[in-house]
């Protein structure tokens, strides 16, 4: 992709477009080359809030998540 935003540079009047990226990190991979325009879909947009997120505190809300999820499906973990 940064090699096609070189190549337009000739062509101001046309615009590189990063369409449908799959991750986060492709947001900023297409900002960071400077590509014009990047689509993306809300799932992903609503990620951005992650950012800058304790890792930590992200992983423990994750499983908590886990965990509330199995027992509201009926599963226990037995503690020997």
């Amino acid at each position: 992709m940064a090699a096609a935003v070189e190549l337009l540079r000739e062509h101001p009047d046309v615009e590189l477009i990063w369409a449908s990226p799959r991750e986060l990190l492709n947001i900023f991979q297409a900002d960071e080359v400077g590509c014009h325009v990047i689509t993306a879909t809300k799932d992903v947009l609503a990620k951005l809030s992650l950012v800058g997120k304790d890792l930590l505190a992200y992983s423990l809300e994750t499983v908590e998540m886990f965990h509330t999820d199995a027992k509201t499906a009926g599963y226990m973990i037995e503690s020997r």
